[in-house]
């Protein structure tokens, strides 16, 4: 007889020690009411299990096949004719989920640089909706009516339109505002003395150099020339700030101009790394200052790589080219992938 593998061996050995009979226990005799610690059911065993009552009690269903109680640890049955619950499959995430490494690499550069375009758009786009929201729930905290709201708008239109007939209109609306308030809290209306910010006419009052309503009358024309004087001048640095930034900006693309041609007469592949990068840093000049897009292309550009064309040979003017072929000589080479030219310069940058 052949000898049994080792396999075999360990096969019988689990068998007989699942189907031999346990060791008889020796009885001991307990009082009767005391259960030996030894003794206690153990958590699963058929003395520990859930009795009717304890589940009618809990208010446990029953199974309508067999009209038991459905216990603690048990599955419910499932009801003849009831379809199982379908489980959902995971659904896709275009953004997230890996790119099949089978796909062509030229390919997995392309679907790369889309699923950035599409976050810097998307986060673009939420930051938007977040301001507009934020201004939208301002306005409603305040509980302002769309009327209320419009007369606001025209009242500051009015005020800073810097014209004396349409500020008059400006007062005339806010003091009809006022005078709304008032009524509705059924005070008088208080209005601040114009002489309180002029301390050498109130003692002039009080010395009796000048009659109060002379005095008034001063004051409200030096707080009239101080309003005015504010208000140019916050005019003043707004045109100045707009006219900086339309310098800056008209720098930028002086610059971006000049750097051109000079990588056009130096550079034969200019061509080619410009259809790389103008696409993937339109995002990136978009958020920064104009005057950074010079130095920010440059740093992409300096990372790009090309293959370099081979030299195309010419057709003779009268020589007919075959059909379905290309003319005589190389064909350009596609560029190299976007993402792997321009990986390194775009981490640098602000975004």
């Amino acid at each position: 007889m052949p000898e049994s593998t080792l396999m075999e061996e360990v096969d019988a050995a689990l068998g007989e020690a699942i189907t031999a009979d346990p060791p008889d226990e020796e009885i001991v005799e307990t009082p009767e009411g005391d259960t030996p610690e030894s003794e206690t059911p153990e958590e699963g065993t058929p003395e520990a299990e859930e009795t009717d009552e304890e589940a009618e009690a809990r208010g446990a269903e029953r199974d309508p096949a067999t009209g038991k109680f459905i216990k603690k640890g048990e599955e419910k049955p499932p009801v003849e004719g009831e379809k199982p619950a379908k489980v959902e499959p995971k659904k896709a995430d275009p953004l997230n989920d890996p790119i099949p490494k089978e796909l062509k690499k030229d390919t997995q550069d392309r679907i790369r640089t889309l699923i950035d375009t599409t976050k810097t758009v998307t986060a673009e786009r939420d930051e938007i909706k977040q301001n507009f929201d934020f201004m939208v729930n301002g306005i409603q905290a305040t509980g302002a009516t769309p009327e209320q709201y419009g007369e606001t708008l025209s009242w500051l239109a009015l005020f800073n339109s810097n014209d004396p007939a349409q500020q008059t209109k400006a007062l005339e609306l806010v003091e009809s505002v006022a005078e709304r308030l008032a009524t509705l809290l059924g005070k008088e209306r208080t209005v601040g003395d114009p002489l309180k910010a002029h301390a050498d006419l109130v003692e002039a009052v009080r010395t009796g150099k000048l009659a109060p309503e002379y005095a008034k009358e001063i004051a409200r024309t030096r707080n009239g020339q101080q309003f005015r004087t504010e208000l140019t001048t916050n005019a003043s640095q707004e045109t100045q700030r707009q006219q900086a930034a339309a310098q800056e900006l008209a720098t930028a693309r002086a610059d971006l101009s000049a750097l051109e041609q000079t990588l056009l007469s130096s550079d034969p592949q200019y061509p080619a790394k410009k259809a790389i990068l103008v696409p993937a840093l339109k995002p990136v000049l978009a958020s920064i200052p104009p005057s950074q897009w010079k130095a920010k292309f440059m740093e992409a550009y300096k990372a790009i790589k090309v293959s370099a064309a081979p030299t195309v040979k010419k057709v003779p003017v009268n020589q007919p080219l075959r059909a379905g072929k290309q003319p005589a000589g190389g064909q350009t080479k596609a560029p190299s992938s976007m993402l792997e030219a321009v990986s390194g310069a775009l981490a640098g940058m602000g975004k």
